[in-house]
């Protein structure tokens, strides 16, 4: 997957002296040498992009989406004045810009700020939850209980709990039997698991935010730029996957973004990124109306 997104991040910038680096000096060390991030966007956008994505590639999510929102404040004056003129200094030193107009670096923008929400969402952890549950695990073993002993307790009490009619009586008899020996009660049980429920559900509804901004960014930038082929395959792999679940109205939404993508692509002359989206969107769902579209326009 990240050798994908490094792929796909070359169609944002360019760095013709990419064939000069030797093989024993990665692109990764050489450019960490070689970069220094702007402190403003228009300074050098080209430089700043990769200092955005540096940051996805690196899981620094909280720094590339502050990058993204400073440069996105500093090119909403040009975007409102002229979407059509050149962006100051799209072209500097070794690096530029692969479109340099202002619609397109906005919508390009916008694009890197909905993966990273998208990225921090899918990566965020339930630690909380998690810390909890270490922290009853942790006293029992220092009581001398071992991982295994615990966790057939647990299982035990989520038997108990959710499947109390098939809850036999041997396994009520070995449950109190280990309540007994840890020096623990159910309702010790249940207040443990009512913590972590709250601290997951915490965890969850960020999540869900951070899927909503990058659901919101991803249209943005086809809003700005409908002729972004890469924000319409993002927003493709949003709908078909970021939800969890294979809802007829998103795998509508993410067949039409697949549809769009593959087009725009095609016209632009890619064919291998052509290739790839339809092979997304056979995967999708094989009998697409769009699917049938893009193969009438193939004959």
């Amino acid at each position: 997957m990240k050798k994908k997104i490094a792929l796909l991040f070359t169609l944002l910038l360019t760095f013709p002296s990419l064939s000069s680096y030797s093989k024993e000096a990665t692109f990764e060390k050489r450019i960490e040498k070689e970069i220094v991030c702007p402190k403003d966007f228009t300074q050098n956008p080209a430089v700043y992009f990769y200092c955005i994505y540096r940051d996805y590639h690196n899981y620094k999510f909280d720094d590339g989406i502050e990058k993204a929102q400073k440069a996105l404040k500093e090119i909403e004056p040009l975007l409102k004045k002229s979407p059509e003129a050149k962006v100051p200094n799209a072209e500097k030193g070794k690096a530029k810009l692969r479109d340099p107009r202002v619609k397109s670096v906005a919508s390009d923008l916008h694009l890197l700020l909905g993966m990273l929400y998208f990225q921090k969402a899918v990566n965020l952890k339930d630690t909380k939850a998690k810390k909890v549950y270490e922290e009853f695990f942790s006293k029992l073993e220092k009581k001398g209980f071992n991982f295994f002993q615990i966790n057939e307790l647990m299982e035990l009490y989520a038997e108990k709990t959710l499947l109390p009619e098939s809850f036999s009586k041997e396994k009520e008899k070995r449950f109190k039997e280990l309540l007994s020996k840890m020096g623990v009660t159910e309702e010790d049980l249940e207040s443990l698991v009512k913590k972590a429920q709250k601290f997951s559900e915490e965890t969850a509804k960020l999540k869900f935010s951070y899927l909503q901004r990058a659901l919101k960014e991803f249209q943005t930038a086809v809003k700005i730029d409908p002729e972004n082929a890469l924000a319409y395959y993002q927003l493709g792999n949003f709908y078909s996957g970021a939800l969890g679940e294979n809802l007829p109205e998103t795998s509508q939404a993410a067949e039409e973004a697949y549809y769009k993508a593959a087009l725009l692509l095609k016209k632009k002359g890619d064919l291998a990124g052509y290739k790839e989206v339809v092979k997304k969107l056979e995967m999708l769902n094989p009998s697409s109306q769009y699917l049938k579209k893009l193969k009438g326009k193939d004959a």
